[in-house]
């Protein structure tokens, strides 16, 4: 009785320390990985927090792409939700309806409803322009031509912060700008806003989306141009009449678009340098 009594407490202790095998536990949710593609967007909750003027951030580039998107927002995603981004803003909250068949508020702010609202299938999507003003007919020259600089060239000569004189190719007529960047092509603002009115009035009477060939009056050097007529992102000048600064092309300056050139404004730079 005794032996049995010990055989069995041996067996006991030799298969009691093991651990019973038990079905494995689920992993863990891995968490995201750095630089993830985030959601479509972000989710509604109490905590969201209200973009307006001045804020920035990954939910402002979401933003800004669907606006795209939509046709409100014709410019690069920065990011920073400042005045082109408002507007757009304010234009989307204009076309929108809400569920019960009242207007959207149209505040230029995205908060909780107008985050939903932009992310829907049955969003308002932007009419489409029938026409473009073009200011005076792009033929003839009013002013002679420019140099057909090449960007390098060009980008060494021009400082920022410098104001330098733009005339219109086609009509003589003349206004001042201040460079803002240097990239693959100069930004600028128009100096004052005695200078913002001639530079829409050159447009058509307001600001479009069209391109005319200008000359840059650059020390003793005139330079064929190409100007664009649509003020758009960061705005370095107040009380110009202008909110944000247009992209000003020389020979052979590439686009923010893969580095790409653009086409209509090589055109035009070559028509300001009396070569079509």
């Amino acid at each position: 009785m005794k032996r049995a009594l010990l055989i069995m407490m041996a067996i006991f202790l030799c298969f009691g320390s093991y651990p019973a095998l038990a079905e494995p536990e689920d992993s863990p949710a891995p968490s995201p990985a750095e630089g993830a593609t985030p959601s479509p967007a972000p989710a509604q909750s109490g905590g969201f927090q209200l973009i307006s003027q001045g804020v920035s951030g990954e939910d402002v580039v979401r933003v800004q792409l669907r606006l795209r998107e939509l046709g409100y927002f014709n410019f690069k995603p920065t990011g920073n939700f400042q005045s082109m981004t408002v507007q757009a803003t304010k234009r989307f909250q204009q076309k929108q309806t809400m569920p019960d068949g009242t207007p959207m508020i149209s505040d230029g702010t995205v908060g909780e409803q107008t985050m939903t609202m932009l992310f829907i299938h049955r969003a308002v999507r932007a009419d489409i322009e029938a026409e473009i003003p073009f200011g005076a007919p792009l033929s003839g020259s009013g002013a002679g031509t420019g140099e057909l600089l090449g960007w390098a060239e060009v980008k060494e000569l021009l400082s920022l912060g410098t104001a330098y004189t733009i005339v219109d190719y086609n009509t003589g007529a003349e206004w001042r700008m201040r460079v803002i960047e240097l990239d693959g092509h100069a930004e600028a603002e128009c100096d004052t806003a005695a200078d913002s009115e001639i530079y829409k009035e050159t447009f058509g009477g307001e600001f479009n989306y069209s391109k005319r060939a200008v000359i840059v009056r650059i020390g003793s050097r005139s330079v064929a141009a190409s100007l664009q007529g649509w003020p758009h992102g960061s705005d370095a000048t107040m009380g110009n009449g202008m909110q944000g600064h247009a992209c000003l092309f020389f020979n052979g300056s590439v686009s923010h678009v893969a580095g790409i050139m653009d086409a209509e404004h090589q055109n035009l730079i070559y028509s300001a340098a009396g070569r079509s």
